[in-house]
């Protein structure tokens, strides 16, 4: 009997893949583009109003009709975006657990693993072929979801350079891609363990959401320790807002609390803040983005390998029956 060469098989392998989850990756393909190309048309609706090139400079030199334009910008802000970008940021995330807890799951339940299984060189190839094209398709299709994210975001706020700012940081660009792929590995991990589709789905939701927002809480207080004193109240456009803080006479940052303490007492604190005090902040600034960005995406990165690499464990020493 001639042996398939391995080329061949891998190639065949990865087209059964694509067969088997052909209909859930074209469907949110086809829902995911629909929903970019209407983040770049709204993009272009409120590039389109001037409202940033004409009326967000000096409010002396703004033309008379910078009230009429803002009305219109600010409408197609209220009307469109949130649904648009919501819809953005959700459907990506579904995607990745209704593609990634079935992704074994649905060939464990059914039984078919068995004879894949008795015709496949290894279980861990099994596995490779099944989840490697779901994985590429889910990461292009959630970084075009960013992208438009990030071109929606820059429209939202003229002037503000979309790459230089943490305004909806995860939620756009390739931090939620990484969150997205985060998701599935999760999925194809329960799925792999549970052997059934449901039950790995439903999880899949618990711990993707514990996970992130566990997550983001963590990154958060970390970044929180990384902060520098902005001379200005809010920080710079693009910055990470973390508090605000009071410079005092001498110098000293103070917290409100402790700037409370040094009033004399015939100061109420009525006027805020008291003369000689003035208002700072605490920010992350923008400069910094990338380097955060990619911080994320490592972790993100290894979680998932870690959850992908369990599975595949997971399905290597499976019982066949």
């Amino acid at each position: 009997m001639t042996a398939i060469p391995v080329r061949s098989r891998a190639a065949f392998d990865l087209r059964l893949a694509w067969r088997l989850h052909r209909f859930e990756l074209i469907g949110f393909g086809v829902l995911l583009a629909f929903l970019v190309a209407a983040a770049i048309g709204v993009a272009g609706l409120l590039d389109a109003t001037g409202y940033g090139r004409l009326c967000m400079g000096d409010a002396g030199a703004q033309p008379p009709a910078c009230e009429s334009i803002g009305r219109q910008f600010y409408g197609y802000q209220e009307s469109l975006v949130p649904m648009i970008q919501g819809l953005l940021v959700a459907v990506p995330f579904l995607l990745g657990a209704l593609v990634g807890a079935p992704l074994v799951a649905r060939e464990l339940e059914r039984g078919t693993s068995r004879l894949a299984w008795s015709l496949a060189p290894s279980r861990v190839r099994w596995f490779v072929t099944r989840v490697l094209p779901a994985v590429v398709v889910t990461l292009v299709l959630a970084l075009a979801a960013g992208l438009a994210l990030d071109r929606l975001t820059g429209a939202i706020e003229p002037g503000t350079d979309a790459a230089r700012s943490f305004s909806g940081f995860g939620s756009r660009g390739l931090v939620l891609a990484a969150r997205v792929v985060f998701v599935l590995s999760i999925g194809v991990c329960l799925g792999s363990l549970l052997g059934r589709m449901l039950p790995a789905l439903i999880l899949t939701a618990v711990i993707g959401w514990v996970g992130l927002a566990g997550g983001s809480y963590v990154h958060s207080r970390w970044l929180a320790t990384e902060a520098v004193i902005s001379p200005t109240e809010t920080g710079s456009p693009g910055d990470l807002f973390i508090d605000q803080r009071v410079k005092g006479p001498d110098g000293r940052i103070l917290t409100w609390d402790e700037t409370y303490a040094q009033l004399p007492p015939t100061d109420d604190g009525s006027v805020w803040p008291p003369a000689g005090y003035t208002l700072v902040s605490l920010v992350v600034p923008a400069e910094r983005l990338p380097f955060v960005q990619a911080r994320e995406v490592a972790a993100l990165a290894g979680a998932s390998l870690v959850f992908l690499g369990t599975g595949a464990a997971a399905v290597r020493r499976r019982r066949p029956g």
